[in-house]
């Protein structure tokens, strides 16, 4: 059974803030499974994702907010305090009255509010297993949100409309999880999304 939207951003947020309390100070260099992306990459990446978001729902378009998300530090002197204020901007803008029935700016064109929000439900759950990898931790998720999260990918274009190629490795008795890593482009040899 899925989550209702917000509940999965909730849950999404909740696995990626567990695993980035776990962050020392000597983790931000490590690698994580997208290539090329370090540990400090990846958290900027998602809190960038959550100021976006909080940008075109205010109104932004997709450039004004990439330009505005690109121009400025993602991670100050304390990451997490940067990823909860984030987040909590980015759950009020989808929280709010109409949010999810309106057309928001976005790099794949104009889309629904809705769309938007299973969107980065996607990124922010699927970089909480990155992050956890990373960090040599227990990657599994909820199995609500993953299940949910694997409905999101089964629904949206190939690839989540960003080329993340499939891995091809799950087979029929694979678990939701298994299928939803396997969808992202979580392979034995990892790839950037």
């Amino acid at each position: 059974m899925s989550l209702p939207p917000l509940r999965a951003l909730d849950s999404a947020v909740a696995e990626f803030r567990l695993r980035l309390t776990a962050v020392a100070d000597s983790d931000w260099a490590a690698p994580t499974p997208c290539t090329d992306w370090d540990i400090h990459y990846l958290v900027a990446h998602v809190v960038g994702g959550n100021r976006f978001a909080s940008l075109v729902l205010g109104g932004a378009t997709a450039g004004e907010a990439m330009e505005v998300v690109t121009g400025t530090p993602q991670l100050g002197v304390n990451p997490l305090d940067d990823f909860d204020a984030s987040a909590a901007t980015q759950r009020d803008w989808f929280g709010r009255r109409g949010s999810l029935e309106r057309t928001v700016s976005h790099p794949l064109g104009e889309i629904s509010g809705g769309r938007f929000l299973r969107m980065r439900v996607f990124d922010v759950a699927v970089h909480a297993w990155d992050l956890a990898v990373a960090l040599g931790l227990d990657a599994t998720l909820d199995d609500e949100l993953a299940q949910t999260v694997l409905s999101i990918v089964e629904q949206e274009e190939p690839g989540m409309g960003f080329g993340i190629a499939p891995c091809d490795e799950a087979g029929p008795d694979a678990s939701a999880m298994e299928r939803l890593l396997d969808l992202s482009g979580r392979c034995a040899e990892p790839t950037r999304t």
